[in-house]
């Protein structure tokens, strides 16, 4: 059993390169702690910048959360990672974010697939992906994320 992927698409004026580079790179500045295991306590969000590195939060007192590893990292281009976000460990979805030139910017297609009987009961779990996005969007454009 697959469902379809959650799958959100973005028309930002900065190039691709920018565009990466702040989406793997500033996830920190962009990610809102409210989608953390406590945002009281977070001090981190970070991406290790290869393939086979951790996507990861980190709060005080020492403790860390893996959220994925990285499965494909083609800077300004293609990023995948598997995600544990909010899921059970064992059973995986992927994450796949595209970057394309466009109109003197770029086109950034967010794919959230990889769902199947084993994690398919957590997908609902998954419909603030536009909230998150837009303040990765307006970063990598060059506003504050809000």
């Amino acid at each position: 059993m697959e469902l379809d992927p959650i799958v959100h698409e973005y028309v930002l004026r900065c190039g691709p390169e920018r565009a990466f580079a702040a989406y793997t790179g500033d996830i920190a500045a962009w990610w809102h702690p409210s989608y953390t295991m406590n945002a009281e306590t977070l001090t981190e969000v970070r991406m290790e910048p290869r393939v086979g590195g951790r996507v990861f939060e980190s709060h005080r007192g020492g403790e860390e959360y893996d959220w994925g590893r990285v499965t494909v990292w083609e800077p300004g281009r293609r990023l995948t990672h598997t995600s544990t976000l909010a899921q059970p460990s064992g059973h995986p979805s992927e994450i796949t974010v595209e970057f394309g030139p466009h109109d003197g910017g770029c086109r950034m297609r967010f794919e959230h697939g990889g769902w199947n009987a084993d994690n398919a009961a957590e997908r609902s779990k998954f419909t603030e992906w536009p909230a998150i996005l837009d303040r990765f969007a307006a970063l990598a454009d060059g506003a504050p994320a809000s």
